[in-house]
């Protein structure tokens, strides 16, 4: 099984590593980086889906493989509440893709609203609660909130396990 990553992302790369390996044995990871592709800092539930589908077109047509894997992390409101939380897509080379959903957790308002008004990405705003530079590389800012209960990887992992699922069960989902 080979899989394009559309990360150079540490922390990504490894969810996603472990997601796979649950199913698949020894996966090659063959990873591209998409950043220049996507937003900065996706806002809301579309804009998220968007920029993983993005990343992991991209990878899969630069690298090659059995499918092309993006994760991106945003930003989304719900009942007046900032969340953050990641989506992951995996295509295959028919260009069929596949969403999943990691665990979002609430985030404080005041930060998010000013980063917002700044033009500026949640990392930021992590770099400076934690002191943590490049963060996101590694824990992430979950890793921080919970007291080092549940990391980035862990997120990843969850959205790329459930964005699987149309793929182990393609009698299904019909894919």
């Amino acid at each position: 099984m080979i899989v394009a990553v559309g990360t150079k992302n540490p922390a990504k790369i490894e969810g996603i590593r472990r997601a796979f390996t649950r199913y698949y044995p020894e996966p090659e990871l063959r990873t591209v980086d998409t950043a220049t592709f996507v937003r900065p800092q996706p806002l809301g539930l579309e804009q998220i889906a968007e920029s993983a589908v993005i990343r992991a077109r991209h990878a899969l047509s630069k690298a090659g493989g059995d499918f092309g894997v993006g994760v991106e992390a945003g930003i989304f409101t719900m009942s007046g509440s900032y969340f953050d939380h990641q989506q992951a897509a995996i295509v295959d080379r028919l260009g069929r893709a596949s969403l999943g959903h990691s665990s979002g957790f609430m985030l404080p308002a005041a930060p998010v609203e000013r980063i917002l008004r700044e033009g500026k990405e949640l990392e930021h705003y992590a770099v400076e609660l934690t002191g943590i530079k490049e963060i996101g590389d590694k824990g992430g800012l979950i890793h921080y909130l919970t007291n080092g209960q549940v990391s980035r990887a862990d997120l990843t992992e969850q959205c790329v396990v459930t964005a699987l699922a149309p793929w182990l069960h393609r009698e299904v989902y019909r894919t």
